[in-house]
């Protein structure tokens, strides 16, 4: 006998579906269901969701694993929620995700800012050092904040893997736990040829995009507790029952629980890890075209500049440096065209419209390409193919850098001084003003110029007439500006007098 749905959703398991979506999605909506009998509840999971997330749990070696149907954004919010309260700060670089931000304001703390590594030669952002996480403590401290916790990127945008042993080791040598914005490595510490992930080298807590690297479907991902006690269990389970939607799609944690089931054997890795290597060793052989390197990141630690070779990258799958702390994942390729006369904006274009490769990322001086546990030895072939016909096309030619644009940034010039908390500057009254008349007043909103992508002024700290200046140098140079209302920069939003 066939079961009659009289229960949500309401295209009754894909027999009302609109006949677009239908041809779209086929079959999948009858899977579309909400907590029936036997499906489990994924704010109490007691039956088949626990199950999968204990699964999940042993592979990525978690004391607990939560399933998260709205992104790697959703486990960053509970895990600021469960480990700072108002009054507390929290510890973050200026380069980490909006959502960071975003959570001070739900959790009421105070971020205090750790400055990340910057390349001077490609004006991005890289990882944050022990060094300066130990620094960011002292400003704490100095300021008379107790830290609930400190939240660091590892892997980056760009692929490179921080010394998060080193990092633990500061965060516990306080008294903190060390949470991890692991958005692009949920695939790290699965196979042999992989650095380490987060909670293996000690971080307390990870939160993962399972749907960047691995195979689950957009929108999914996870979060790792790690064994020690760190982070209580019943806090981060509270924020997420707080946070998640208690009508969680079953197909999105279906996916989270097959791309686990996956990734945990080592062989599903090879093909992707064996493209990457193809695709290294046949890029470092171009005239012209130069990869981010494992060493190129060390070197910017300290001074935040540093040089590397002018030739290609790392032929190394596991991209080891001389800094053994630092490593870059083998699968996230950052290259640039610059020698070749090309920004990385007119590099992607030319890779898009002219070869069919879809790049992940551009920036005035670079393109992202992101590999994962889907790609193939002929997708790496196609691009080393499409990018050899470039070197030919355009030549090495004097290099176009964008140069005013890589000094101004690179440096970080400290952020203006904060007068209000997060939380107090998203509840307070905004206007909009001329941007010259912006300078000395409190910022309404977040301004990231890209790159580097290290925000220039968070809600609440005063604009300065240096952030004005390298805002308006990042538009001039074809880079953007992220987080305004006003994307040409004619005006800006200040808190109201």
């Amino acid at each position: 006998m066939c079961d009659v749905p009289f229960h949500v959703p309401g295209h009754k398991r894909g027999s009302s579906t609109p006949p677009g979506l239908q041809r779209l999605l086929g079959s999948a909506l009858q899977y579309d269901l909400t907590e029936l009998d036997g499906l489990d509840v994924l704010s109490a999971a007691s039956g088949p969701i626990q199950a999968a997330q204990q699964a999940a749990a042993r592979v990525w070696g978690a004391q607990a694993s939560w399933f998260l149907v709205n992104g790697t954004t959703c486990g960053i919010h509970a895990a600021v929620m469960a480990t700072c309260g108002p009054g507390q700060a929290l510890i973050l670089p200026r380069n980490a995700h909006l959502s960071a931000f975003n959570a001070c304001v739900l959790a009421g703390c105070t971020p205090v800012y750790a400055q990340p590594c910057c390349d001077p030669q490609l004006g991005i952002a890289h990882h944050v050092t022990p060094a300066a996480l130990q620094a960011a403590f002292a400003a704490a401290e100095g300021r008379g904040l107790r830290v609930g916790a400190a939240l660091v990127v590892s892997s980056t945008y760009f692929g490179v893997v921080a010394d998060v042993a080193g990092l633990a080791a500061v965060c516990h040598a306080h008294g903190v736990p060390l949470l991890v914005d692991e958005a692009h490595g949920a695939h790290l510490g699965l196979h042999p040829s992989l650095p380490p992930s987060a909670l293996q080298l000690g971080a307390d807590v990870s939160i993962q995009s399972t749907h960047k690297q691995l195979s689950a479907m957009t929108q999914s991902a996870m979060l790792h507790l790690a064994p020690g006690g760190r982070v209580p269990r019943q806090r981060l389970a509270r924020a997420l029952q707080v946070l998640q939607s208690s009508s969680p799609s079953y197909l999105l944690m279906a996916s989270l629980d097959a791309a686990r089931a996956q990734a945990a054997d080592p062989q599903a890795h090879e093909e992707s890890l064996a493209a990457a290597e193809y695709a290294r060793r046949e890029l470092a052989k171009l005239p012209g075209l130069q990869l981010l390197t494992a060493e190129q990141a060390a070197a910017c630690e300290g001074l935040g500049s540093g040089s590397s070779s002018s030739g290609g990258g790392s032929s190394s799958s596991s991209s080891s440096s001389s800094s053994s702390s630092i490593l870059l994942d083998p699968l996230r390729l950052t290259l640039s065209l610059q020698q070749c006369g090309l920004t990385g904006y007119e590099a992607a274009t030319v890779l898009e419209e002219q070869h069919g490769i879809v790049p992940e990322l551009a920036t005035p001086t670079c393109v992202v390409l992101a590999l994962s546990i889907g790609s193939t030895r002929q997708h790496a072939q196609a691009l080393v193919a499409a990018l050899q016909r470039m070197c030919r096309q355009y030549g090495t030619t004097s290099c176009r850098t964008v140069g005013a644009l890589v000094s101004s940034t690179a440096g970080a010039a400290p952020a203006g001084e904060a007068q209000l908390s997060p939380r107090d500057a998203f509840y307070a009254a905004s206007e909009a003003v001329p941007a010259a008349a912006a300078v000395g007043r409190v910022s309404a909103e977040l301004l990231c110029p890209y790159p580097p992508g290290v925000p220039a002024a968070y809600p609440g700290e005063v604009i300065t007439a240096h952030t004005l200046q390298q805002l308006q140098l990042v538009l001039q140079q074809g880079g953007t500006v992220t987080g305004c209302s006003d994307t040409s920069l004619q005006t800006l939003r200040v808190v109201a007098d």
